[in-house]
């Protein structure tokens, strides 16, 4: 067996496109071997800022033969009455290279026809890689790709070499005018030496990189940096905490070290937010903090060059962030020269979108609506006073000088802002809340203000995006309308906070006065209640729940989250009980007849004949007020319990007994109102069991 050996040396990749482009080579090429008839023991992919790689073995020399039917004429036109082929046989049989004579006549769904039969010998692999390869490289994306020499070949960063390796030759691929070679390069600073690959070897081709300062193993790298910070964290009794930055940086360098730095302790008056965020996002520094997660005046720098000239890479680096935070300090004294609410009036200025209004139109419809939402989780009167508070000023540090350097910290400088300036304390922390969760594992709002806050902003985001026709398709999500609806969900059901998707959205709609006319309202209403159904769905079959038990629980309301997530645990739950079969019988056989009944007036007790109908009454009457008291407190699995102990008998007497379809019209709806009756107790409060899947009972 064989092994091929690839490497598209380029220029410097971001460090976000490396990841995604290795897992897009493996699966090019595994479609390629798929196409190309082949089987390989093994596909690994790794990569560096220059140099993506593709490591195959186990290829085979040769394609496997195979024998080929291909289908002709039919068998009425290929052959005489005396069983002589024709014109059209032959003319079939000469382009297929084989004789008419060999031709096979086999019956399909359409009658007799002719096959050709032949033998189709294997190519060699090493005449079917260069088509192969420049398939794999060509069909790469990126988020964003580069043209140059031509205007056929894009790529993140133009391509500058390509090693391709088929055991130990050189493959014959030439790509946009660059012709494959064994040859690749070290580390750009740290090796002048072009290095020569003999075979397809990757262990010697890994050695030969790393004797030239270059790691090319992801992992390898990963665990060296780590290792390293670590190392210098250890005096501090901590360790590496933001595994996302280590995942950037790894991908940034190819032979890492890493440096401890310092900065003048002075800067640590700043909100350490600032610190952390000047240095992670601009420079890509690993804070230090104590065994007490307080910042200290120290950073960790990882640099390209392992840890050689530490002290260059020190200072040069240090003068750097010095830098930064002085401009950083500039902006928190000025910006506290100006309180929140005196930048109240400039909102107005600051267009929020041409349909939705300025940041003041959405500030007071947040507050509007936060009011509301807090009305309806009983806040006190002086309760509500503070979150008029907090709405007047959570959008109000979008126009101070930190948050325009630094937008990612909006809201984070809003609550800093806001206790210099001595507003309550709940308040200020309100302000930077009301962005949580701000994707799907962020915390959530602690304080019940930041709460209410964080829900009226999702809330106005989502019904101002819909009432102007941002609707999000596919994968644009411009506003990130699904993030928000998925928080909303995640605050409601952690918090177990019972309120109403549909008033809130209707108060939302009716704050909407610039935006949306009255007659629009209905329409907008429901695009938005289909939108929340589906992400519901999605969200909850995604965490696990059966998608047949997921549809049956919101066919009786998703308006309440915190008591669909209860009735989901619940169902979940009675699904792997012996009654399962039973109670899913009961609620499918009443509603399949309750489905055709479309009066919801009161049962006829005079029109009761038959001795089953009349116990199935009976007992509904007596149970009635008994199984609803388990609604009230939400005891589901009682309810359910219940429910089929009582009902499972009459209601399976009922069917084997009395004919409800009667020509009598009066007593066939009395009797589909009976059975309307007895289904609703059920489907109204917990599940329609009839949408459970036939072959999961």
């Amino acid at each position: 067996m064989s092994n091929l050996l690839l490497e598209i040396g380029t220029e410097e990749i971001p460090a976000g496109y490396i990841a995604p482009a290795l897992k897009q080579m493996e699966e090019l090429f595994a479609e390629q071997v798929k196409k190309a008839r082949l089987s390989i023991d093994s596909i690994h992919t790794t990569g560096t800022p220059r140099r993506l790689v593709l490591f195959v073995s186990g290829l085979p020399q040769n394609q496997e033969d195979i024998v080929q039917e291909v289908k002709g004429p039919s068998a009425k036109v290929a052959f005489d009455e005396s069983g002589a082929p024709t014109k059209a046989a032959v003319g079939f049989a000469c382009s297929q290279g084989v004789k008419a004579e060999d031709m096979i006549v086999k019956d399909t769904s359409k009658g007799k026809y002719c096959f050709a039969v032949k033998e189709v010998e294997g190519k060699k692999i090493f005449d079917l890689l260069p088509e192969m390869l420049t398939s794999v490289i060509k069909s790469i994306n990126f988020p964003k790709s580069m043209r140059w020499r031509s205007d056929k070949l894009y790529f993140a960063r133009p391509i500058r070499t390509i090693m391709a390796i088929f055991d130990k030759d050189i493959v014959n691929l030439e790509l946009n005018g660059l012709k494959a070679g064994r040859s690749t390069s070290g580390h750009q600073f740290l090796s002048d030496n072009i290095i020569d690959i003999p075979d397809a070897d990757y262990g010697i081709y890994k050695e030969r990189l790393k004797s030239e300062n270059v790691i090319v193993e992801i992992d390898e790298r990963r665990d060296i940096i780590r290792k390293e910070i670590n190392s210098l964290l250890s005096d501090y009794g901590t360790t590496l905490e933001d595994e996302e930055l280590l995942e950037e940086v790894t991908n940034l360098v190819e032979f890492p070290g890493a440096v401890k730095c310092s900065f003048d302790e002075a800067f640590l008056a700043i909100p350490s937010e600032v610190v952390i965020t000047s240095m992670k996002d601009h420079q890509r520094y690993f804070p230090v903090k104590d065994k007490d997660s307080k910042l200290l005046p120290e950073f960790i720098v990882i640099t390209d060059r392992g840890s050689g000239d530490g002290e260059i890479i020190r200072k040069g680096n240090e003068r750097v962030l010095r830098a930064r935070l002085a401009d950083a300090n500039f902006f928190w004294d000025e910006d506290k020269k100006v309180t929140l609410h005196d930048r109240l009036k400039d909102l107005e200025g600051v267009v929020f979108h041409e349909d939705m209004g300025s940041y003041m139109d959405r500030g007071n419809r947040i507050g509007d609506l936060a009011c509301f939402i807090a009305e309806m989780l009983g806040f006190s009167p002086d309760r509500l006073e503070l979150v008029k508070r907090a709405s007047s000023l959570c959008k109000t540090d979008l126009l101070t000088e930190m948050v325009g350097e630094f937008p990612k910290l909006q809201g984070i400088m809003g609550r800093e802002y806001a206790l210099v300036q001595g507003e309550d304390e709940e308040v200020a922390r309100s302000i930077a809340e009301h962005y949580l969760p701000r994707y799907a594992d962020d915390v959530l709002p602690e304080t019940e203000i930041g709460t209410v806050l964080s829900l009226a902003d999702k809330f106005d985001i989502i019904t101002g995006c819909f009432a102007a026709g941002l609707i999000p398709t596919g994968s644009q999500d411009p506003y990130g309308l699904r993030r928000q609806s998925q928080g909303i969900i995640r605050i409601l059901e952690t918090k177990d906070l019972r309120l109403s998707l549909n008033t809130v959205f209707e108060k939302s709609l009716s704050c909407l006065t610039n935006v949306c006319s009255d007659g629009d309202r209905s329409r907008i209403y429901v695009q938005i209640m289909d939108f929340f159904k589906d992400r519901i769905n999605n969200i909850y079959t995604d965490k696990g729940y059966r998608y047949d038990i997921v549809e049956s629980a919101m066919k009786s309301g998703f308006d309440n989250i915190s008591d669909l997530l209860c009735r989901l645990d619940i169902v979940t739950k009675l699904s792997k009980t012996p009654i399962w079969q039973d109670l899913v019988a009961v609620v499918e056989r009443t509603f399949n007849i309750a489905k055709n009944c479309e009066n919801d007036g009161e049962v006829n007790e005079d029109l009761l004949e038959e001795e089953e109908e009349r116990e199935l009454w009976a007992v509904y009457e007596r149970e009635k007020e008994n199984l609803l008291k388990y609604v009230k407190s939400r005891e589901y699995e009682e309810l359910s319990l219940a429910y089929n102990e009582v009902f499972a008998k009459p209601v399976h007497d009922f069917f084997e007994k009395v004919f409800v379809n009667v020509e009598d019209e009066q007593i066939k709806n009395n009797r589909l109102l009976l059975v309307k009756k007895v289904n609703e107790l059920y489907v109204k409060n917990i599940a329609n069991l009839a949408f459970i899947v036939e072959h999961d009972r």
